[in-house]
């Protein structure tokens, strides 16, 4: 196992960002962090390293204020990194695992310890509302990108994949980005995806049961004239021979 330090993310203050930072250049340094513990690097302190990722959300937090982002996206956009950070570091075999799990960052940042679930609520609760809460959408967005799975560790990677998909599906539309060749089609994975949420499981055993079966009486009815018309070709080619005429001579 490796040992970590996170680059900028533990080292000297971020600098300010551009004009036309959004929340998710702004989280690069912590989200390079997270890169690094998925891939093994372990911090050694756990005292050190939860107050520089503290330090580091509170300069985050900061700078988006001098950009004027809402408290609201600010706020929602921190506990999306604390549950990621978090979750993380309680499944890993790091040395510090123990002690955070005593006291995890959404612990000392937000009183909380439900980040599993609510990380999940807060989302549909910004997904509710307009396109201005983008940026803490694609903040939540990239958790989920990077491994985020909350209350989904239970429930299965197939639903959780899905609403990673719609989801960065919904931010593009939000952004205004140029539509697809066919922008009302939808993915296969997506139809699949709707037709085993709306529909019954022998509804769809059935409708495939009837088409296999239509496709092999049509298979069958389309070999059987085939072969009639190949074997009707050759009826003249094999004859019986003429009858050879036979006299009989009777004499006196």
């Amino acid at each position: 196992m490796n040992t970590i330090a996170p680059p900028s993310l533990i080292a000297e203050p971020i600098a300010a960002p551009a004009s036309n930072a959004t929340l998710l250049d702004m989280m690069y340094d912590g989200f390079y962090a997270l890169f690094m513990l998925k891939n093994g690097s372990a911090p050694q302190d756990h005292a050190e390293f939860q107050s520089r990722m503290a330090r580091f959300l509170d300069d985050f937090g900061r700078n988006a204020r001098k950009k004027n982002v809402s408290a609201d996206d600010v706020d929602a956009a921190k506990y999306a990194f604390c549950a990621a950070v978090d979750e993380i570091i309680l499944r890993s075999h790091f040395s510090i695992r123990d002690a955070w799990e005593l006291k995890p960052l959404q612990l000392t940042l937000f009183g909380d310890q439900l980040a599993g679930e609510n990380f999940f609520n807060r989302l549909e609760a910004l997904r509710t509302r307009s396109s201005e809460h983008v940026e803490a959408l694609e903040v939540f967005h990239m958790c989920l990108l990077l491994g985020f799975q909350g209350r989904y560790i239970l429930e299965g990677s197939e639903k959780l994949g899905y609403l990673t998909s719609r989801l960065g599906d919904e931010i593009a539309h939000m952004k205004g980005r140029r539509p697809g060749f066919a922008p009302h089609a939808e993915r296969p994975d997506q139809v699949m995806h709707k037709l085993r949420s709306d529909l019954p499981l022998w509804v769809l055993c059935s409708v495939f049961a009837l088409i296999s079966a239509l496709a092999y009486i049509g298979l069958r009815t389309s070999l059987s004239s085939h072969t009639a018309q190949q074997v009707s070709s050759y009826n003249d080619v094999v004859r019986m021979a003429p009858r050879q005429a036979h006299v009989t001579i009777t004499l006196p």
